[in-house]
This record gives structure tokens, C-alpha cells and sequence, in this order.
């Protein structure tokens, strides 16, 4: 019995002379200037008084169990303190280390030509790119700058990339690029700090859309097998992907939607599409049509929502 009072007596003497063990958690450890960080105290031991220390934080000191939402202006390296005290005066302290990224720069501007002077804005043909020789034809050059070495540039494009064409390039970075929209855009270059900081430009592209697209039928093809001219499909002056590094596609380019419609000598429709990129083959019901002049009518609507009609006579040739 005496030897289970001691052992009662040991315990409640070593939980009341048990020290506070300070500590807390950070929302974050990494952030840009001007963030916040939300701290939660974690603390053990019965604690009555906290005391907190945020060096250039915003506030810079707090009494109480959690202080809550801290935020900092300043770019730097901060040692972030925590002091506690239990009811018999004993203290501990915790400390954890923040970074304060700075906020990175950029701007981006556009060219009017190559080593020419920035401007605003610019105005271009639809059709404006870069052929796979490397020669730029009438697309708008954006040039970036501001930014620092460990940046990282990243464009966001209209078309997923395929429109943008990196030709500068500074310490890695595609700082240099030539741009050929479908329609009047904005192009958005976000600069990514080290820290994960983010700073963005934007210009905006004007295209010549009304003046710059052209829709055509051939007035004549040849269903062979030959490989050359076999299929009649309506055609336009604009690569249909967007990408001019891997050749000119014009069947279809920039067209929503269309009625392509065929008819022979005696009124009968031999063959329709409402599918930009397909074509007619000299075809009907399965069999190869004789040589002869046909009637086509077609109906379309481009991407900026401009319509138009063309009709006129094809001949197919074998």
C-alpha cells in the first residue's frame, strides 16, 4: 500500500513539474510578398500565455493562444518565434523559418517588324506565320522583358501553342516569339519566380479576319487513283491546324460550318457534305461517275461568324 502511494505521489509531482513544449504549424513556409500565412498553435503542457514574434510581418507581434492570418510586404528570410509560459512560470520556445519571395517583373510588347519599335497593339493578316524554313511571313512579334535569371516564362495561347513560335531565347527562356491568331486575341505571358511567385503581361492581337480569309471550289479535279488533284474539297488560304512547321493545310482552314452541295446536268444531287475537310471522289451510290461538268453550291460560316455563298461548275476529268 505504501509502495502505490509513491508511485501516486511520483506521478502527480512529475505532471506538475512537466514543462511546456512549444510549437506550431505554418500554413505555408514558402510565400510571395504580400501573402499571408495562417499559424495554428500547437502547444502542449498547459499553457496560459503565448508570445509571438513575425519579423516584418504585418502584425510583427501578437499575445495570445493563435494569432491568426499574418501577412508580409517585405522579400526576405524570416525566423518566425513562438514563446510559451505554463502556471508555474516555466517557458519554452519554437521557431520555424519563412521565405518571402519577391515579386517577379515582365512586361511584353509587340513589334511592328523584327528590331523594330514596341507598340500597343498590332494588326495582322489571318494567315500570319512561320513557314518550316525558318522565313516569317505576317504574324506579330511579342518581346518580353523585365525578367531575371531562374525565372521561368510561360505563354498562354489561344490555340494550346500551336500558334506561338520561339525564335529569342535568353538564358533558356522563349523570350522572343512571332504569333499568328485565328481571330483578335489576347496573348498572356506569366513569369514564375524560384519562390513560385507569379507576375503577367497581356497584349492583345487585331486580325484582319473579313480581309484575310478566302473560300474556293476548284473549278475542276480528276478521281484517278494517281494520288494528284483526286478528291474535290473546298479550300481556303488558311492552314487548318494553325501550325505552319509542318506544311500548309488548306482544306477547310477556318471554317465552322458549311453545305456543299453537287448536282449533275439533269438537277439530281450526286453528292453532299457538311464537313469542311471532306470531299467529294467523282462518286455516286458506290460508282464512279463519267466525265462531265457539274453544279456545286456551298454555304458556310467561318469562325468569327462571317457567312457566305459561292456557286458555280466543277468538271471531272479522269
Amino acid at each position: 500500500m505504501k509502495f502505490l502511494s509513491f508511485l501516486l505521489l511520483l506521478v502527480v509531482s512529475l505532471t506538475a513539474f512537466a514543462q511546456p513544449t512549444a510549437s506550431f504549424s505554418l500554413s505555408d513556409n514558402v510565400i510571395c510578398e504580400g501573402d499571408c500565412i495562417d499559424i495554428e498553435n500547437t502547444s502542449s503542457n498547459d499553457v496560459v500565455s503565448s508570445s509571438w514574434s513575425f519579423p516584418s510581418g504585418i502584425p510583427s507581434f501578437y499575445s495570445g493562444m493563435n494569432p491568426g492570418q499574418i501577412c508580409f510586404s517585405t522579400a526576405g528570410t524570416y525566423t518566425l518565434t513562438l514563446t510559451v509560459t505554463d502556471a508555474n512560470g516555466a517557458t519554452s520556445s519554437a521557431s520555424q523559418v519563412l521565405t518571402v519571395g519577391s515579386m517577379p517583373m515582365i512586361s511584353i510588347g509587340l513589334l511592328d517588324t523584327i528590331g523594330g519599335v514596341p507598340i500597343n497593339d498590332t494588326i495582322i493578316p489571318m494567315y500570319g506565320g512561320m513557314w518550316p524554313t525558318g522565313q516569317i511571313t505576317s504574324g506579330a512579334v511579342i518581346v518580353a522583358s523585365g525578367f531575371v535569371p531562374g525565372d521561368s516564362l510561360v505563354w498562354v495561347t489561344p490555340n494550346g501553342g500551336n500558334d506561338v513560335y520561339c525564335f529569342g531565347d535568353v538564358a533558356g527562356e522563349c523570350d522572343t516569339v512571332i504569333v499568328a491568331p485565328f481571330y483578335s486575341t489576347y496573348y498572356i505571358l506569366n513569369n514564375i519566380s524560384p519562390e513560385g511567385c507569379i507576375a503577367s503581361d497581356t497584349v492583345f492581337i487585331e486580325v484582319l479576319f473579313r480581309d484575310s480569309v478566302k473560300i474556293s471550289v476548284p473549278d475542276a479535279f480528276s478521281p484517278n487513283g494517281d494520288g494528284n488533284n483526286d478528291v474535290l474539297r473546298v479550300v481556303t488560304n488558311v492552314d487548318q491546324d494553325m501550325n505552319y512547321s509542318n506544311g500548309f493545310q488548306g482544306d477547310g482552314g477556318a471554317i465552322v460550318s458549311m453545305n456543299l452541295e453537287i448536282y449533275n446536268r439533269f438537277g439530281q444531287m450526286v453528292f453532299r457534305t457538311t464537313n469542311p475537310k471532306e470531299g467529294w471522289d467523282g462518286t455516286f451510290k458506290g460508282k464512279l461517275l463519267n466525265v462531265g461538268t457539274f453544279v456545286y453550291k456551298l454555304e458556310y460560316r467561318l469562325i468569327n461568324g462571317l457567312s457566305g455563298s459561292l456557286n458555280g461548275n466543277v468538271t471531272l476529268y479522269k
